[in-house]
């Protein structure tokens, strides 16, 4: 995209590129520009998906930054957002950090990312880091944090938003997918390809979404007249360490005319590692054994077979989330409690 002869390329090399720069090169106004930067929505100004694309266009052509030195003393703000995760080496938190920082970028912040280790001493190091007011909000994926926590940043002027069922009726604005929904849609598959025997390779049941997928499954379960044998129950943590090891000891214990026929992993992470060990007892998946997962992480598709999994939009989660909690630092953070309930999608692989 040029204007005038100048293009964006060289452009940045005359100048820092301003909001009025964008305008003209889109034949649009500054408050235009000002609006789709701000991840606003909210019918004060009309702005169609076309002219919304070329704002974005003539962003990235300009090189167009938000000047966030100048931001920061006008408002009194770092311009930073903090995001806990329990575990970057899931491929999951990294595609919704990613959403997060694209989304925040537009929206002239920086994103924080902090890992903690799925532990309750992580989570409290994050607190005390938090009161310290290292970034102006903050995005929580937590297992041990509880409405106290909450109580103590909201209290100290720190937006929040929740990443899944554990803070509803927190007072913040959360993000949480229908799980009990997803789990029985996963469930109908299964049984629609014939598997009434069908185990569970549960999560980390510290973190609510284990809970949760374990309660659904059950649910689901009895929705369809199908016994659970306990021995069907295998108690999982999220991690990839160790499952392949813990599914292969588990298969040992069967005989094959008491052995299941599927197996559903609470998550992406454990299902591939299900599938070694399975391949590694010399049966084949699916005709020996079918697996699926959850969350559609993009290893899902290229394991061998592909993996049949259940999720969302991971990095929309995370856009979503950034243009939640920017709404609240720049504007009010006592109004009305928002939820966002993503849909899921099915995608059905060879594993089943």
């Amino acid at each position: 995209m040029t204007a005038h002869g100048i293009t964006g390329r060289g452009y940045k090399h005359m100048k820092r590129a301003t909001q009025t720069d964008v305008a003209k090169l889109v034949g649009t106004s500054r408050a235009t520009v000002s609006y789709v930067l701000n991840g606003r929505n909210d019918g004060t100004i009309r702005v169609s998906e076309e002219t919304r694309r070329k704002i974005i266009e003539a962003i990235r052509d300009l090189g167009y930054r938000v000047n966030l030195n100048a931001r920061s003393l006008k408002t009194n703000r770092t311009q930073l957002i903090a995001v806990l995760v329990p575990d970057l080496g899931n491929p999951f938190y990294p595609m919704l950090i990613r959403g997060a920082q694209i989304q925040a970028k537009t929206r002239g912040y920086r994103i924080l990312a902090i890992d903690s280790l799925a532990s309750e001493e992580g989570e409290r190091d994050f607190m005390e880091s938090a009161q310290e007011h290292i970034a102006d909000g903050v995005i929580l994926d937590s297992s041990y944090l509880d409405a106290a926590d909450i109580d103590i940043l909201r209290e100290g002027g720190i937006p929040c938003v929740g990443l899944g069922p554990r803070f509803a009726d927190m007072g913040i604005d959360i993000i949480s997918g229908d799980q009990h929904a997803a789990v029985g849609a996963l469930l109908d598959h299964l049984v629609s390809r014939g598997h009434s025997r069908i185990a569970h390779l549960t999560g980390d049941f510290h973190n609510i979404n284990g809970r949760v997928r374990h309660e659904a499954f059950l649910q689901g379960m009895q929705a369809h007249g199908l016994a659970v044998d306990p021995r069907y129950i295998l108690p999982g943590n999220f991690l990839r360490e160790g499952t392949a090891a813990s599914v292969e000891r588990w298969l040992g214990r069967f005989d094959p005319s008491e052995r299941p026929s599927a197996l559903f992993a609470a998550n992406d992470l454990m299902a591939i590692e299900a599938i070694k060990a399975i391949r590694k007892s010399r049966m084949q998946v699916p005709q020996d054994f079918a697996v699926c997962g959850y969350d559609n992480i993009p290893e899902a598709e290229y394991v061998e077979p592909p993996l049949t999994t259940i999720g969302y939009d991971i990095e929309e989660m995370g856009r979503q989330s950034a243009n939640l909690l920017i709404d609240r630092i720049e504007g009010d953070n006592e109004g009305e409690v928002r939820k966002r309930v993503p849909p899921f999608t099915l995608w059905v692989r060879n594993s089943t």
